[in-house]
């Protein structure tokens, strides 16, 4: 199917938008009714993906689903017992969002659009209207007030009130970062429909992706962005490589050092994490890392939980969100690492399933684990649907050989 040909209406955008809404968008993630609002959402969206879902993907998928289910027990048991506390209610929402992952892959899958395309015109769409609205956010900060008082809400752009050097464009996400989390997901779904790190047909798609990602001014989406390029340049141009790589290396390494957000803030955030104390708390990159580690040396395997007490134990005085900044050392001290790594296997089973190269899967992977440096991504639905993508992706395979054989099979028996 040649999805650039395909034309979606309001109504095939609107599961995948109201999926990112609740991966991340402040009206429906940071309010005080968010975790309802998740529950009821997620009845309704289970129960309406169940009117074009069919009973044979159902299953299948429900088996996947049920496997993630059952570890998720039996690493809250062992926290219970060894820990002696776990947070339900979080163990529930996580559940729920891992559920709507699927569903939204399910619903997709079943009403024969590709999930990928329609996220990369999605995404692209949102990094078009996010700039005149990141251009009026310099002269106005209007929108629905949130529960940070910097902070308000267009829904489709989070506008800011802080010092005009300093406003960076957020979407319609929490944070300029989580903005260029997304954006760069977009970019691997590129990847993987085109099967290499080539465009394609999704030029104009990955040109306001990228003029997003520049105005979002993130450390890692930069960072990323210069990685994603300089595997472009290397694999699409023999010769070209030679004289473009080191031009692309000299943009970066001026970029690097004369962009304050990005040397001066690594630099800053890696000194502050050297000179931490043991009892010291940080929400930055790496001394979140720093922090982490002792609670990944404790329980490397079964995680510490979603419970406050636990999570937070050896610094006790903790008992709220810090606005942890780094997303993959935080799901480890949540889950342990068997965890993690059972999820980036979906994520490479997925990736080789639609670019059908162990390369290309490997270096899609990476970079997805540099994009879980910044953000708490592994909290919503869009990264979580990666468990159970594998699943769906092979019931799709095996149903499109199933079709091709009965055509083969009909068109055999009307010539004989």
């Amino acid at each position: 199917m040649n999805t650039m040909a395909v034309k979606y209406s309001f109504a095939d955008y609107l599961p995948i938008f109201l999926i990112l809404c609740f991966s991340g968008n402040p009206i429906f993630t940071s309010a005080g009714y968010s975790k309802n609002l998740l529950i009821l959402f997620s009845a309704l969206f289970i129960l309406y993906s169940l009117l074009y879902i069919n009973a044979r993907e159902l299953t299948k998928a429900l088996k996947q689903l049920s496997l993630v289910i059952f570890i998720i027990i039996v690493l809250s048991v062992f926290q219970k017992y060894s820990l002696g506390s776990v947070s339900y209610p979080g163990v529930i929402a996580l559940v729920l969002k891992i559920a709507l992952g699927m569903f939204l892959m399910l619903l997709y899958y079943c009403k024969d659009i590709n999930l990928l395309d329609i996220y990369i015109k999605m995404l692209s769409f949102l990094a078009k209207v996010s700039i005149p609205f990141f251009i009026l956010n310099y002269f106005a900060f209007v929108g629905l007030g949130m529960e940070s008082p910097h902070q308000k809400s267009l829904l489709i752009y989070t506008s800011f009130d802080l010092p005009k050097e300093t406003l960076r464009n957020a979407g319609m996400f929490w944070e300029p970062g989580a903005f260029a989390g997304y954006l760069i997901l977009a970019l691997l779904f590129i990847v993987m429909l085109n099967k290499d790190f080539i465009l394609g047909n999704y030029k104009k798609h990955a040109f306001w992706i990228v003029i997003g990602l520049f105005t979002t001014m993130s450390t890692t989406g930069f960072l990323i962005l210069a990685i994603f390029i300089f595997i472009y340049v290397f694999k699409n141009y023999k010769y070209g490589r030679i004289f473009v790589l080191p031009i692309i290396f000299l943009i970066s390494f001026y970029a690097y050092y004369n962009l304050d957000f990005l040397n001066a803030k690594i630099e800053e955030q890696y000194d502050e994490a050297s000179e931490m104390e043991a009892t010291d708390v940080s929400n930055t990159r790496f001394g979140a890392l720093n922090m982490d580690m002792i609670y990944i040396m404790d329980q490397p395997f079964t995680g510490n939980g979603l419970d406050s007490k636990t999570r937070y134990r050896f610094h006790p005085w903790v008992d709220s969100d810090i606005g942890h900044g780094n997303g993959m050392s935080n799901f480890i001290v949540w889950w342990g690492i068997p965890f993690l790594l059972f999820w980036l296997v979906c994520v490479y089973r997925f990736a080789a399933k639609n670019s059908y190269s162990i390369i290309n899967s490997l270096l899609v992977t990476i970079i997805i684990v540099l994009v879980l440096q910044g953000e708490q991504f592994l909290n919503f639905p869009i990264f979580l649907m990666f468990f159970t993508a594998p699943a769906i992706k092979i019931a799709q395979e095996k149903h499109e050989e199933e079709e091709e054989e009965e055509e083969f099979d009909n068109e055999y028996e009307l010539s004989v």
